[in-house]
């Protein structure tokens, strides 16, 4: 959908290169930021161990993709030997100290050769940082469902790492994890819905009996498919490519057609437009007595709202006000649903009840804003004991980044 064939912007300014190469048995793509210097339109960077996985995949396919701000370019890679004209680029880029510092033992300097012009997708941005409105979406007259699939397919090759690198995205689904374990036994099959590239169907499961992981996105189920095969976990995860609203289609997978427990983290309900039908679905292959696990976005964030406040960016306060919200998932934006705990609660009380509502987080920013707390955290790490403690009362529930309930079928 955003990608093209463009231009490069001049790169000067440019410190950082995100390289992604795929693992030489797994095929499990692999992400690494270095530095880099460019010279007659070829990259060079160098590693400190040339044993290191992303240096050995490179060369073993001689090819890698780079990721350059808004440009993708496909390259070629191969070993350069004038290592000490490349340190001296270095040196004037990055000045000699850093050099003598950090790369004057490298192992190994590579040549990344770009094999075309690059394309214009799309930075992989944090999901507040959008350039288009919901109006510009409308008038692409693009299916909601395709769109947030293509979105995710793209996402889907540096979705683990962006997870990994972000601290509150780390803090979010350690939470989410534990909460979720607390409602399962060994011997339950359970029911994912939204894995993206399995990271937490990979970790639960270890403590289950079965997961029947799924996606509407064609690449992030691939990808965990890979995963579970590089992995000898056949026989602990199914991936299968469904959305929430047709959910009930995986029973055929189930012991009894049906499941104690259910679950759906990080927002994958709020790209649901059909969210409806949800609660429907899930009473089909929920057991009587079982739980949905599961969070959301919220419209009110009140963690947001201070931390735009204290910056003096007062117009992004209330970012989440007007719905949908566009949000940026893989360089491209897509609209996004949020809900406040009452409406959303309300969408399942047919068939549902809530046992338990939690802030995620309560009072720690969204995972879009963790670079900004990460610098000021010596200072108020203290916030993330607090956070543990009122994230489960009221009204500090109430207003978090996401809401993460625990519903039982009644």
């Amino acid at each position: 959908m955003m990608e093209q064939q463009a231009k490069p912007a001049p790169l000067s300014s440019e410190v950082l290169l995100r390289v992604v190469t795929t693992g030489r048995k797994t095929r499990i793509p692999h992400v690494v930021v270095v530095r880099f210097v460019r010279s007659d339109g070829v990259f060079f960077v160098l590693a400190g161990r040339a044993a290191s996985d992303w240096v050995q995949n490179a060369l073993s396919t001689g090819s890698a993709g780079v990721r350059l701000g808004d440009y993708s370019y496909e390259v070629a890679a191969a070993i350069e030997k004038e290592r000490g004209t490349i340190l001296q680029l270095f040196s004037r880029k990055y000045g000699s100290s850093l050099v003598d510092d950090w790369y004057a033992r490298a192992e190994a300097c590579l040549r990344l050769t770009p094999l075309a012009p690059p394309h214009l997708r799309g930075a992989v941005k944090g999901e507040g940082d959008v350039r288009s409105d919901f109006a510009d979406w409308k008038r692409r007259r693009v299916g909601y469902y395709e769109g947030v699939a293509r979105a995710f397919d793209s996402a889907s090759e540096e979705y683990d790492f962006t997870i990994r690198s972000n601290f509150i995205n780390r803090w979010i689904r350690e939470r989410s994890i534990s909460v979720l374990l607390e409602r399962t036994r060994q011997d339950d099959t359970l029911v994912e819905i939204g894995c993206g590239t399995g990271a937490e169907a990979v970790e639960v499961s270890r403590h289950v009996q079965r997961i029947v992981a799924t996606d509407i996105s064609e690449k992030m189920v691939a990808l965990l498919r890979r995963k579970v095969a590089a992995r000898g976990l056949d026989q602990k995860i199914s991936a299968v490519q469904v959305g929430a609203a047709r959910i009930s289609e995986v029973s055929s997978s189930l012991p009894g057609g049906k499941v104690r427990v259910v679950y759906s983290f990080n927002g994958a309900l709020n790209c649901e437009p059909s969210i409806g039908s949800v609660s429907g679905e899930l009473s089909k292959i929920v057991q009587d007595g079982g739980y949905f696990v599961c969070s959301i976005r919220n419209t009110l964030c009140i963690s947001e709202a201070i931390a735009h406040g204290a910056a003096l960016q007062f117009e992004k306060m209330a970012p989440r006000k007007k719905q949908p919200i566009m949000v940026s998932v893989g360089g491209m934006d897509i609209p996004s649903y949020y809900y406040s705990p009452k409406t959303f609660a309300g969408l399942f009380s047919d068939n549902f009840r809530v046992r338990k509502i939690i802030g995620l987080p309560a009072i720690l920013p969204p995972a879009y804003l963790s670079d900004l707390y990460f610098r000021v955290r010596p200072a108020l790490s203290f916030t993330e004991t607090v956070e543990k403690t009122v994230a489960g009362h009221f009204p500090f529930n109430r207003f978090g980044d996401q809401t993460l309930f625990v519903f039982q079928k009644v």
